[in-house]
């Protein structure tokens, strides 16, 4: 879907008239001495490169930046319709909370920045052979991680969704390995569910680990 010209212009606005009110701001409290806070507000003018993207902004008492970007529409629609269910606001929120959620839980336990909108093409820029944009990509010294994650509602369709979306997770990593270079690249297929879903039985290709949350 096409964004509006008159979208396009208010989005414009907003982040003009923020960028005014960030830098003043910024400005009166190097005035007052208040270093450390004006700093923490000029950086925070950094984000407004990805307006369109980020949808929390924060400031906690420790003097930390916090930000929450988008989740791809498309994947969450997608997993909600592997689902059997309508796309809804109280749906998609809750599958793109249920996803944060996760991804937050992954990167305090590697101890890395989670990062998200990351898009990797196979195959020629002018014509790609396939794309793919994982839910969070991680790093470490010696490893890359990607990371899937799947919401299942009902155990019966645990299989299907999992033979799926191993079939295409082998192809992703298959076509990547050989660009990412000498660290270990893993796609960790995460699924979440309020059922046990380790007794389903499937078949892991080489370079993908399976791991279930319980929610």
């Amino acid at each position: 879907m096409k964004m509006k010209n008159s979208d396009w212009q208010t989005k414009k606005f907003n982040s003009f008239f923020v960028g005014i009110v960030f830098t003043v701001t910024g400005y009166y409290l190097f005035y007052k001495h208040e270093y450390g806070w004006g700093c923490i507000l000029i950086l925070s003018l950094l984000f407004l490169l990805k307006i369109d993207e980020i949808t929390e902004l924060a400031f906690d008492i420790s003097g930390k930046v916090k930000a929450k970007f988008n989740i791809p529409a498309e994947k969450i629609e997608k997993n909600i319709k592997e689902n059997n269910e309508p796309i809804t606001n109280r749906n998609f929120l809750s599958f793109r909370n249920i996803e944060r959620k996760i991804l937050s839980e992954l990167q305090k336990r590697y101890d890395g920045e989670m990062k998200t909108l990351i898009h990797f093409v196979y195959g020629k820029p002018d014509k790609p052979e396939f794309s793919y944009t994982p839910d969070g990509s991680l790093q470490t010294k010696n490893l890359l991680y990607f990371f899937e994650i799947k919401y299942i509602l009902k155990p019966e369709l645990a299989k299907n969704i999992v033979d799926d979306t191993l079939g295409y997770l082998k192809k992703v990593h298959e076509k990547l390995s050989p660009s990412i270079g000498d660290k270990k690249f893993i796609i960790k297929l995460i699924l979440a569910s309020k059922y046990d879903l380790s007794k389903t039985s499937f078949e892991t290709p080489p370079g993908i680990e399976v791991e279930f949350h319980r929610v």
